[in-house]
């Protein structure tokens, strides 16, 4: 999937905070069905602001780990590299799942 982050603007978050929120309904048996989504807002020390407030459902936050650590692989093996870049390199988005919400 190729996704365009020409609109996007980068911003630099110190901080994240994490919250859970549960959503109930009764079905029509009146039994309780849940839905919980993970609440990150990342926040500018500096300007004392909060930059970005987004949910996550459970399909996504079971991949997150996952991506987060190959990408933590990446990283690393690149900081231990000491030979600059030849030329830049593009930005890949690599996604874990079909959710976009």
């Amino acid at each position: 999937m190729e996704i365009n982050l020409g609109n996007a603007i980068p911003l630099f978050a110190h901080d994240v905070a994490v919250s859970t929120i549960t959503k109930s309904i009764k079905t029509k048996k009146g039994k309780a069905k849940k839905e919980i989504y993970m609440e990150l807002v990342f926040i500018d020390a500096m300007r004392k602001t909060a930059l970005a407030r987004i949910n996550l459902p459970m399909s996504v936050l079971e991949q997150l780990p996952k991506t987060i650590e190959d990408n933590l692989k990446k990283v690393k093996k690149e900081l231990k590299d000491k030979s600059l870049p030849k030329q830049k390199e593009e930005t890949k988005i690599k996604t874990n799942g079909s959710y976009f919400g």
